[in-house]
């Protein structure tokens, strides 16, 4: 199996297939997007079988999308290659010219001065707390950064200080907002990715209030008949038990 393989089942899909037959860029973007994350679900659980599937997955909608760029006349395949291809030996004139880019470092921060705003390219439908970062490790690239955690900590208290004080007078969406911002800023300096931080919190949160909900159908009660309180102090021993 080669490349060739997967045009030509792009192709005759395309072509026989009524479902394919009707897609088009804007149905598919959101498919791309659940591939994606499926990818980075498969990659986090170093499931390489999951991995394998999921990556081949996204291959063939590239090669879909393209197709029906190169039916719509707006954009062939060769096109697409040629100018990802040209795009990328330009963006790293230390392997395919003569400029010195030393460490991992160097080559980010050429990237950067590269770009005429820095901010270009982020994606609007990134998710926030991936697109916070990416924010701020550009202003960090141009001297816009602490030196330390200690800096993003105190702000942290400052915006929840300005945020409790918004509560008063119910205008706590930006206040909030600020308070995200400034804990992704804390994340990045843990060296810690916030999607990840907060997937893994997800995850956590979901095992823990099952076995609460395990535990109180084993005591033979209804959940929506405990209250806080009960609830709490299953979650505080469920915790120390370390899950």
């Amino acid at each position: 199996m080669n490349v060739n393989d997967l045009l030509e089942l792009v192709d005759k899909l395309r072509k026989k297939c009524p479902w394919d037959r009707e897609q088009t860029l804007d149905s598919l973007k959101n498919n791309f997007i659940e591939e994606a994350y499926e990818l980075i679900e498969a990659i986090e659980n170093n499931n390489i079988s999951a991995i394998k599937e999921e990556l081949g997955d996204m291959l063939f909608l590239g090669f879909f999308l393209a197709k029906i760029l190169e039916e719509e006349k707006a954009v062939s395949l060769n096109d697409v290659l040629t100018s990802v291809v040209k795009k990328y030996k330009k963006k790293h004139p230390h392997v395919f010219g003569k400029k010195i880019l030393g460490d991992q470092d160097a080559v980010l921060k050429y990237w950067q001065k590269s770009k005429q705003d820095i901010f270009n390219g982020i994606p609007k439908m990134l998710p926030a707390l991936m697109a916070a970062k990416i924010i701020q490790d550009r202003a960090r690239k141009l001297g816009f950064d602490w030196n330390t955690p200690t800096g993003p900590l105190e702000k942290i208290d400052e915006e929840v200080s300005e945020m409790k004080k918004s509560m008063a007078t119910g205008q706590v969406f930006e206040e909030l907002g600020d308070v995200l911002f400034a804990c992704v800023n804390l994340a990045r300096h843990l060296s810690v990715d916030p999607e990840d931080a907060l997937r893994f919190a997800n995850k956590k949160f979901i095992r823990r209030f099952r076995k609460i909900m395990d535990e109180l159908k084993r005591r033979g009660k209804n959940i929506e008949e405990v209250d806080l309180k009960e609830m709490d102090a299953l979650w505080n021993e469920i915790k120390k038990q370390g899950e």
